[in-house]
């Protein structure tokens, strides 16, 4: 669970940092934004919501169009730890 919260954590970082403005709006990266935070506010696995992490992924290179983006590489450690649980 640290593992996952640390990823989680990451992305945030990188949200804030490249993506400030479009953390105001709507959108696929306001909503990662806000499940990561959900995310690291769980206190075990069991409480982790059901993410469809490929969907997320592929809406937010539809959105970034930024294939090489340090978030999908996290999403997708994300997405395995996840599974493990």
């Amino acid at each position: 669970m640290e593992k996952i919260k640390q990823h989680c954590e990451k992305i945030i970082r990188i949200l804030r940092l490249n993506y400030s403005t479009q953390l105001q709006y709507s959108g696929i990266i306001k909503k990662i934004y806000d499940v990561m935070l959900q995310i690291i506010s769980c206190d075990n696995a069991n409480e982790l919501p059901d993410i469809d992490w490929v969907g997320i992924a592929r809406c937010f290179v539809d959105e970034t169009m930024d294939y090489q983006s340090p978030v999908l590489f996290e999403i997708d450690k994300i997405a395995k730890l996840t599974e493990e649980k």
